[in-house]
């Protein structure tokens, strides 16, 4: 393992040599991250939010969100399907799935798609791969993205997501898992695009990724969470032990820090951290996740 553990910084003048194998690159561990500056202009990032609020899209937003800004019961309203919400009920899942790929086919006209930058930026990092929308192979399609407004004073302790892996925050057996598509892809990968800064000073830094893989050590750190009254309770590590096991094993750290509009790629199954963050301004994200295998022709992308 090399002892430099530094992120791909891209920006959207980068040529396509310059990132063609940065995915690889990514999937292995050689990185921590791929950061693509300004991926999407800081003004499409405000016009974006502004069609979302004004047609109150973050469902529960204006009844237990904006009124309650510092102190919200729930840790973040989201706009899209969750595969992690719904795993247990694959029917309702692809259904929900539908209905939000629907409402995409339109919401952003006349704006910049953030979902196709996101999309673009794949491609051009594993050329040899096509990047499409996960489905099953009957043509039922997941979720393209997931657009989240994350309320203050809430944060995730480290923990990982994987359809495959069964150390991840999901609660599932094998057999829900493997009845899923994106089962098959040996790594998961996370996309998120950033839309609106939490207040300035109010955050640490916007994730923390750590060098090491999951193994029985960090599964035996695991405990049950309660992330909010919109989510059920989560399978996280606790941090206090986690935090042990990384100063005794020197475990490398990177802490990524965004500016509106910037977008970033991680590995979401190996063990991550969203520090809190405090003040009156929700931190509102698009995110995704990627399947990843060498030996597979597709890049699958869902949420």
């Amino acid at each position: 393992m090399d002892k430099e553990w530094n992120p791909v910084i891209l920006d959207p003048e980068s040529a396509a040599t310059d990132c063609g194998n940065a995915i690889h690159r990514l999937a292995a561990g050689d990185v921590p991250a791929i950061i693509v500056r300004r991926a999407y202009p800081e003004k499409a990032c405000q016009k974006l939010l502004g069609r979302l609020f004004e047609r109150q899209l973050f469902e529960g937003f204006e009844e237990f969100g904006r009124s309650n800004m510092e102190s919200s019961k729930i840790e973040r309203f989201d706009l899209g399907t969750s595969l992690g919400n719904l795993f247990s009920q694959p029917q309702t899942f692809f259904e929900h799935s539908a209905n939000t790929n629907i409402l995409y086919e339109t919401l952003f006209d006349g704006l910049i798609n953030p979902i196709q930058v996101l999309y673009d930026w794949l491609t051009k990092m594993a050329a040899d791969k096509s990047v499409k929308t996960a489905c099953e192979p009957d043509g039922r399609k997941y979720g393209a993205a997931i657009f989240r407004c994350h309320m203050p004073n809430w944060g995730y302790p480290p923990h990982m997501d994987s359809v495959r892996n069964m150390g991840s925050s999901i609660t599932a057996s094998i057999n829900q898992r493997m009845q899923y598509a994106v089962y098959q892809f040996e790594r998961q990968l996370g996309g998120v695009l950033l839309l609106q800064s939490p207040e300035a000073g109010s955050a640490s830094c916007d994730s923390v990724m750590y060098r090491c893989e999951w193994g029985k050590e960090i599964e035996a750190m695991m405990e049950t969470v309660d992330l909010g009254l919109n989510e059920r309770k989560a399978r996280m590590v606790n941090i206090k032990q986690f935090d042990s096991y990384v100063r005794s094993n020197n475990i490398s750290t990177y802490e990524v820090r965004l500016s509106p509009g910037d977008l970033y790629f991680f590995r979401a199954d190996c063990p991550h951290a969203i520090p809190k963050f405090l003040g009156k301004k929700p931190r509102i994200t698009m995110a995704t996740f990627n399947g990843y295998s060498l030996d597979q022709p597709d890049v699958f992308v869902w949420s």
